[in-house]
């Protein structure tokens, strides 16, 4: 009996793998090659009725879409145009920093003395020097103060002195412009920068008609004065608030005017700074008063001697962590941040945005976009100046893809599709939601998507949409961008069958 159940296990065995070994010979599987055709023509069909409306007969649009498992184009149009691509040059910058920096490199900021501690008090100056963190938030400089705290410090008799100078003093990218304003997100660049370069502005109503609004400031912090013109009106009539930050000799100014209507609900303005390493080291004398120690002397901009004794080492939370607030929230300032550490780091050199290019350009030579067929002139997308196509973009998708060692931060930093980030809210309760991981970009006339998606069969593509329109406002071409992101979910070969008993999920 044993002798018998096992010959008829191994004819069993045999058999199986015999038709195995037929449906992988077979130049036609199964469902046959018509059906596959078939799925990728409707695809292809639907795409260019979504692509003929009119919103985008007065601009340029590049999109490639390739399946990840079979390797082949499912969909492209003008994919090789140069457009301006906005933030989804972020998903360069980023690749470049995980593959060149490595996901668990932490930024660090050092506090720094060229004197001694004899009874609570150190004798000399403190040196405060940035090594680019972009993630320096006052929790974080907080946490500095408290180790110097523990140190036994309760007074310091000489100068606070802030070091940026393992960055350059250029503090906007190439591109931005020389005029830009007090947007948050063109925040300052700096080695030694604090709460991302920017401040927070609450205003609400006075409690009578004719009194001015109520000014909060987060930090508060003695680099920034405020000047408050503005009026609490009747609950009847329309308010406008203006809110602006100007630069002063040695602090910022920030100016209030307009009305507000008594009654209305507290507004929140974001602005930037202009002197990164005054601000930091502003907010960190703050920081020191309110712990109970005091400072002599004044805050000086300046360069870190040798031979000074190291007092406390700050890290941040490493890159894989950092990036997820970068590409989910589209940040600017860290986007900049890490391409002059890159610089910094990798030449050895000054942290450029120069020296952080070349490491971007040579990220790119090693994906196979050969230099000078594309445009890249800041880590952000910021700049109009940049020029990449869908191509190029889908050749460094498929490379983070395919790395392994990459590849989990890499999607991890990504907007999921109706849950978080720049695509919060966007297609969710849609059959889209959670099914796409991808970059936004946008610029006045500019409007990107690029990222991953899966299908209806569980195959993963990648796909870049790259879109420049005139005459056409952004809600509609979001709107178009949306058809296109329902169908790639929608996509299926017509072989789902095959695909299922492989990956052990049987039959749809």
């Amino acid at each position: 009996m044993i002798s018998l159940s096992r010959k008829t296990f191994e004819r069993s065995l045999l058999s199986i793998s015999l038709i195995i070994m037929m449906i992988f010979a077979s130049p036609i599987p199964i469902m046959g090659e018509a059906n596959l055709d078939k799925g990728v023509k409707d695809f292809r069909e639907k795409m260019n009725l979504i692509l003929s409306d009119k919103c985008l007969s007065n601009g340029k649009t590049s999109i490639k879409i390739i399946s990840l498992y079979h390797g082949d184009i499912l969909y492209e149009y003008n994919s090789n145009d140069l457009l301006i691509p906005a933030s989804n040059v972020k998903l360069v910058t980023t690749a470049a920093a995980l593959l060149n920096l490595h996901p668990n490199y932490r930024f660090k900021t050092t506090l720094s003395t060229d004197g001694s501690i004899n009874d609570n008090v150190l004798k000399g100056n403190l040196y405060i020097k940035g090594f680019g963190d972009p993630m320096l938030v006052s929790e974080e400089l907080w946490m500095m103060v408290k180790d110097l705290h523990n140190l036994g410090i309760r007074s310091i008799t000489g100068d606070i002195i802030a070091d940026d100078t393992f960055f350059d003093s250029e503090r906007v990218g190439n591109g931005w412009g020389r005029n830009i304003g007090s947007q948050a997100y063109c925040a300052r660049i700096g080695a030694l920068s604090f709460n991302f370069n920017t401040i927070t502005v609450y205003v609400e109503p006075g409690k009578e008609e004719g009194k001015s609004p109520i000014v909060v400031l987060d930090p508060l912090t003695r680099f920034i004065s405020v000047d408050n013109k503005a009026i609490t009106i009747s609950q009847k009539k329309k308010n406008r608030l203006i809110v602006d930050r100007v630069e002063g000799d040695k602090m910022d100014k920030i100016i209030i005017s307009g009305k507000i209507a008594k009654g209305k609900e507290r507004n929140r303005f974001y602005l930037n700074i202009s002197n990164p390493p005054l601000y930091t080291a502003s907010g960190f004398r703050d920081l020191l008063s309110r712990e109970g120690i005091e400072v002599k002397g004044e805050i000086i901009i300046g360069r870190q001697p040798s031979g000074v004794k190291e007092l406390v080492v700050h890290y941040s939370k490493s890159l894989s962590s950092i990036i997820q607030g970068l590409n989910k929230l589209s940040n600017n300032f860290i986007a900049e941040q890490i391409l002059k550490t890159m610089g910094a780091e990798i030449k050895g050199e000054h942290g450029t945005e120069e020296n952080g290019l070349k490491i971007v350009y040579d990220f790119m030579e090693k994906v196979g976009i050969d230099n000078g067929t594309y445009t890249i002139v800041d880590g952000s997308g910021l700049s109009e100046k940049n020029r990449l196509s869908a191509d190029q973009f889908l050749k460094v998708l498929i490379y983070m893809y395919n790395d392994f060692t990459l590849q989990p931060e890499y999607l991890s930093s990504l907007s999921v599709m109706g849950v978080d980030g720049s695509l919060n809210g966007r297609l969710n309760n849609t059959h889209a939601e959670r099914k796409i991981r991808s970059k936004t970009g946008t610029l006045n006339g500019v409007n990107a998507l690029s990222g991953y998606a899966k299908t209806r069969d569980d195959e993963i593509i990648a796909f870049s949409i790259l879109m420049n329109y005139k005459g056409c406002d952004h809600g509609k071409i979001k709107a178009i961008q949306n058809k296109i992101a329902l169908l790639m979910v929608d996509f299926s070969r017509g072989d789902g069958v095959l695909m299922g008993i492989f990956r052990g999920k049987g039959t749809r």
